[in-house]
């Protein structure tokens, strides 16, 4: 689901527009300026299934948006949202729904001074 959800973000023109490529996964790179995207893997829980093992998972991601001005940060928060609002998609023979269960916007003190983050919650259910 990881390498999906990145690539998916990643082929989405409207986001890709505004990151180049900064999207990594639980911390910002060292140094690392402009606008970006860091996701965070909060739970990740498979479905219940009383006749055998679970083939669907149910897990929740959140993404903070980054950018210099609370402006920036809104329109790639809402470039996301946009990209993964009620999302169904298959890649390698999986199927991936997405829901966006929650969307924040603050400023955050980064290592470079003051950026500003849009936070974006997804609910993603997908098959193992």
């Amino acid at each position: 689901m990881e390498e999906w959800l990145r690539a998916k973000a990643l082929a989405t023109s409207a986001i890709s527009a505004i990151v180049a490529g900064r999207i990594d996964w639980e911390t910002r790179p060292q140094g690392d300026s402009g606008a970006a995207i860091v996701l965070h893997l909060i739970s990740d829980i498979p479905a219940a299934k009383m006749s055998g093992p679970a083939t669907w998972h149910d897990a929740r991601v959140q993404a903070d948006c980054w950018a210099d001005s609370p402006g920036a940060a809104v329109l790639l928060r809402r470039a996301f949202v946009t990209a993964f609002l009620a999302l169904r998609d298959e890649a390698d023979g999986k199927k991936y729904r997405t829901f966006v269960i929650d969307a924040d916007g603050k400023a955050e003190r980064d290592a470079a001074g003051i950026d500003h983050r849009a936070q974006v919650d997804l609910r993603i259910s997908y098959q193992s």
